[in-house]
């Protein structure tokens, strides 16, 4: 009794929640965004031994969405569902590493030296939005297990705030059909090199059966298109983003409330689609490693900077002024990390300073350490650690982004 009592109140919840969002447009509506994500990294390397000698048969590398306990207690529900997920896939992994371990063995029975490379499993998640209404995520798995290639695959998690409960593509979006045929529009327009004569068959297919990929944004929905979906490997991976200012009639109302200042990381050397100037109009931002140098693309406008980092974290941060900064956490040369600051304004980008700062938190636990990413999701509030080097204990400093795009602090 106490469980059917239980979800008739989130059920109610839910829809007070619903009518909240749909009753207007005010500013007061607008949802705050969150803080609070995190995600621990486990890397794991199993060993083989033949006649030819000792070899890797597989590295795995595996990285869960975790809440901290602020945003556990504030939102009980949602930390739960994450919970519940990231468990799930953590045990899929054990499952997958005791297969494909047996698996490389075989296949280094089978093939020379030569031809032997050993098997990796790399499993990485990445925020897309994070406020009172939604979380949204992706899931990101690339694999090697024998072959020409290996694969990969990003997958959308959207979850109500809430209750935790996932939501349907339907509850977004009224009109799949119409939906279906905007797709089909900007892969055409964005990949003209990519689409094929079966291309729009395949999404409309994918539609049909409800099997869309896709996350929502602070100001928009995206979809993704993983190898072979709707067209070969080599097309690669195919995303698509309508603005929800591009086609407002489409959505629900209740999704067209958006937060006003957000931050949103977002993966390096993949377009980010988004309207810095909240108007609807599409801006693309793009942030690569060129060896020695750091380049920012904004709308097609490539600018460089003679700065060394590896391993990249960018995150695009929004605010109420509608200024818009880049914060990039990355890896030095001695292997300690920082982060730059740039300012984005009229499709120019600015260098306003670096910080000595980064999203990697570690502890260290004998013989080892343990390594934890930091999710940049609210600008007004959110942990960040000082002066982190590998092996030496992390500070973390509770920051804001402050008028100039520099962290303030209390």
């Amino acid at each position: 009794m106490f469980g059917k009592q239980k979800v008739f109140a989130l059920f109610c919840a839910s829809l007070l929640t619903l009518g909240s969002l749909a009753a207007g447009h005010t500013e007061g509506a607008a949802p705050r965004a969150l803080d609070g994500f995190f995600k621990q990294v486990r890397q794991q390397n199993d060993m083989g031994k033949d006649e030819r000698g000792e070899y890797e048969l597989l590295h795995q590398k595996w990285a869960g969405l975790a809440v901290d306990e602020d945003l556990r207690k504030s939102h009980p529900e949602l930390a739960a569902a994450i919970e519940r997920r990231t468990k799930a896939d953590w045990e899929r992994v054990q499952k997958n590493r005791r297969e494909m371990t047996k698996e490389a063995k075989q296949f280094r029975q089978e093939v020379s030296s030569d031809y032997y490379r050993s098997y990796y499993q790399d499993m990485d998640v990445q925020m897309r939005r994070a406020d009172e209404y939604v979380v949204s995520y992706l899931e990101m798995e690339s694999t090697y297990s024998g072959g020409a290639h290996g694969m990969y695959a990003w997958h959308g998690v959207n979850l109500n705030s809430l209750s935790g409960e996932e939501i349907a593509l339907s509850h977004v979006v009224k009109d799949t059909g119409k939906l279906t045929e905007l797709i089909i529009k900007r892969l055409e327009k964005d990949y003209a090199h990519a689409y094929f004569e079966d291309t729009a068959t395949n999404v409309r297919s994918y539609a049909l059966q409800g099997k869309l990929n896709w996350t929502l944004d602070p100001r928009g929905i995206t979809f993704y298109f993983n190898p072979y979906d709707i067209a070969p490997y080599a097309a690669g991976l195919l995303t698509v983003t309508i603005l929800y200012q591009e086609a407002p009639q489409l959505f629900h109302e209740s999704y067209l409330q958006v937060p006003q200042e957000y931050a949103q990381p977002f993966p390096s050397d993949y377009p980010l689609i988004t309207s810095l100037g909240d108007n609807g109009r599409r801006d693309m931002l793009e942030v690569s490693d060129l060896g020695e140098k750091l380049a920012v693309v904004v709308n097609g406008q490539q600018t460089e900077w003679d700065t060394a980092l590896k391993d990249l974290q960018p995150v695009l941060i929004h605010m109420k002024d509608k200024k818009n900064y880049l914060y990039v956490d990355g890896r030095t040369e001695d292997g300690s990390r920082q982060t730059v600051v740039f300012g984005i304004k009229n499709g120019k980008v600015q260098h306003i300073g670096t910080l000595p700062y980064t999203f990697r938190h570690v502890i260290s636990v004998a013989p080892a350490e343990q390594e934890f990413w930091r999710f940049l999701t609210n600008p007004n509030g959110f942990r960040i650690d000082r002066n982190a080097t590998a092996g030496n204990p992390s500070k973390t400093d509770i920051c804001a982004v402050g008028a100039d795009g520099q962290l303030t602090f209390g």
